[in-house]
């Protein structure tokens, strides 16, 4: 008897603290959220019976068959070392790398430590299983677009980073970072995405174009940040 109380009291006791641990998207505080867009996102994901942040799925994991995905490339170049370079993009805060003109930081929420962080807030390091929130600012402000991402893979080794969108997202797909050495001793990064939109002219032009301006913007925060340590 005293043995099958222990029992029920250790799995009443486990059973409450994952169902504590859960962070809801009700949890979201919507007035530390500057985007209408982002909130609008939020809103819909919860419409569609999203209710915790561990349901949010990526539409693609690191090993998913890229047949029938478009391919678009971006090659950046940075004048210091591969490592150098790599340690910078691990350990730039989302909210800064991920902040400009035509694309500004919503919120991002760690699966790992179960903590939800606001623009307002630093991160010390990216990880995977990390969901990020953004804003798409389009013509000048005309058209604002949601997008979510999770970092779905960081390959210390081989220095990739991957982040997937988020089933139900415009666009799904991924994104890979790779660093590679020049031979003159920079660091070459090879940017490319594999994408598929829900129509045509999306997938042929409205995609590849904003996407590069995006991605632009992303390596020069980066690039911007480091100049300033």
């Amino acid at each position: 008897m005293y043995i099958r109380s222990i029992i029920f009291f250790s799995l009443f006791f486990l059973i409450g603290f994952q169902l504590k641990a859960q962070i809801y998207l009700n949890d979201v505080e919507l007035d530390k959220i500057s985007q209408g867009k982002v909130k609008e996102f939020v809103k819909w994901q919860q419409e569609n019976g999203i209710q915790t942040f561990e349901e949010i799925k990526p539409s693609m994991q690191s090993n998913s068959d890229l047949k029938g995905y478009y391919v678009r490339e971006n090659v950046y170049q940075v004048k210091k070392g591969v490592d150098e370079v790599w340690n910078n993009y691990l350990h730039k805060s989302p909210n800064e790398s991920w902040n400009g003109k035509k694309v500004s930081f919503g919120f991002l929420f760690s699966k790992k430590e179960d903590r939800i962080v606001y623009s307002d807030e630093n991160i010390s390091k990216i990880d995977t299983g990390m969901v990020v929130y953004l804003n798409l600012r389009l013509m000048r402000g005309l058209i604002n677009i949601a997008t979510a991402f999770e970092i779905i893979t960081i390959d210390q080794e081989n220095k990739i980073i991957e982040f997937s969108y988020l089933s139900g997202n415009i666009s799904l797909g991924k994104q890979r970072i790779k660093f590679s050495e020049t031979p003159k001793g920079y660091t070459q990064i090879l940017h490319t995405s594999f994408y598929k939109c829900h129509n045509i002219p999306k997938n042929y032009f409205f995609y590849p174009y904003f996407h590069t301006r995006a991605t632009n913007e992303f390596h020069r925060n980066i690039k911007r940040l480091m100049l300033l340590e």
